[in-house]
């Protein structure tokens, strides 16, 4: 599994991200074709092997982390995940209560992931 300095050197990976996508729509694309009622119609998928990638925050685990995903028709693939600034963990967590789950990036954790991959 990468982290996030291999990445970083990783420009063709990165510029496969979707920076838009988050996991609700993700699993509506691919799981759901696009039924749930948050998918509109650019967002639905079209075809059982069209791929997504995008980042996300897990909290499973005794910290959270931010995971890199790709999507192709029912599989799912962690390539990269590792663990933000510590100020950052507790902002995030108190934001969402401290609960369990995977969730979108909030706008501070992208714009610092962005910086970090040398990403506009």
């Amino acid at each position: 599994m990468k982290r996030l300095d291999d990445l970083k050197k990783d420009i063709s990976l990165i510029n496969t991200v979707d920076w838009n996508l988050n996991p609700a729509v993700a699993v509506g694309r691919h799981l759901e074709w696009g039924a749930g009622w948050y998918c509109d119609d650019q967002q639905r998928g079209l075809a059982s092997d069209e791929v997504s990638t995008y980042f996300a925050v897990n909290t499973w685990g005794e910290h959270p982390v931010i995971v890199l995903i790709r999507r192709t028709g029912f599989d799912m693939e962690e390539i990269a995940s590792f663990r933000m600034p510590a100020d950052m963990e507790k902002a995030f967590m108190k934001s969402i209560g401290n609960h369990r789950g995977v969730y979108e990036l909030d706008p501070h954790i992208k714009r610092w992931l962005k910086g970090q991959l040398n990403v506009q």
